[in-house]
């Protein structure tokens, strides 16, 4: 049974910095928003390979569940709920089945979500929006801001879809491949944009993605990390550092971050939002 709901579902296994942001970013759009979080990454191995030596994976120094309690145990349409899972392929799909089961019915409309994209809160109502009156598509996206380090630089723009926004009744059995991404998805209209703080972790939680992707790639099918990105690109980056994409046979495709001047409004309204 479908009914007329709107609701952001999440997958989180690191990454708390921007979360409360990016929730409070599209829940005043949304009927429900679904949190699965995990404790143990796609791929679980004691050991990794690290600048050519074998090290200790290290465990998650997050706690996600302690996190959500803390914000969000007295917002009923706000829900948090433990999920491991071994792969990221389809994994929003079975993240939608689940709550859909959770709820007892279906949404009219669900956006998915990352921990690291943030929306102006004007900008989720508008998408649904868009896509009830796109009535030849299940699915649209909107282009990301990319930031780098800190809120006033950015990577150049690509087209790397963020969020997806599925209108449930034109697409009752879709799947969603490795991430929010899908390759029939469509761009939202331009003035439409996501920021991605994904390159503006914490110095920790960024070598731990960096170790969990360089650990998983290869599993998964996905573009092996270069070792070396963590420390040379990132840690010690500066203006003139080229060459920034993660990817080791990519590294050309990001040639340098840019200077960005970001929306004050979005500034201040993660500076009310923030943790």
């Amino acid at each position: 049974m479908v009914v007329m709901e709107r609701w952001a579902i999440y997958r989180i296994h690191y990454g708390i910095d921007f979360i409360k942001q990016s929730i409070d970013s599209v829940k005043d759009s949304v009927d429900r928003v679904f949190v699965y979080y995990s404790v143990h990454p796609w791929v679980v191995a004691p050991k990794v390979t690290y600048m050519n030596k074998i090290m200790d994976m290290p465990g998650l120094h997050e706690d996600v569940q302690s996190f959500m309690y803390r914000y969000y145990k007295a917002k009923q349409k706000v829900s948090y709920h433990k999920y491991e899972c071994n792969t990221p392929a389809n994994q929003f799909s079975k993240l939608y089945r689940m709550s859909v089961e959770k709820a007892g019915h279906a949404p009219r409309m669900v956006i998915f979500m990352e921990p690291d994209m943030v929306y102006h809160k004007c900008v989720p109502k508008a998408l649904f929006e868009e896509l009830e009156h796109r009535t030849d598509i299940p699915c649209l996206g909107t282009r990301q801001v990319e930031l780098w380090k800190e809120h006033y630089w950015r990577i150049p723009q690509r087209d790397r879809i963020g969020p997806m926004v599925w209108h449930i009744e034109r697409a009752p059995e879709f799947n969603t491949h490795f991430g929010t991404w899908h390759p029939n998805a469509q761009f939202a209209s331009d003035q439409f944009h996501n920021y991605n703080f994904g390159f503006c972790l914490n110095e920790r939680t960024m070598l731990y993605k960096h170790l969990t992707a360089i650990q998983f790639s290869a599993a998964i099918g996905d573009s092996i990390p270069s070792e070396e990105w963590y420390e040379e690109k990132w840690l010690n980056w500066t203006p003139l550092t080229e060459d920034l994409e993660i990817s080791a046979n990519y590294k050309h495709t990001i040639p340098k971050a840019e200077p960005y001047e970001m929306d004050p409004v979005v500034i201040e309204q993660m500076r009310k939002s923030a943790p």
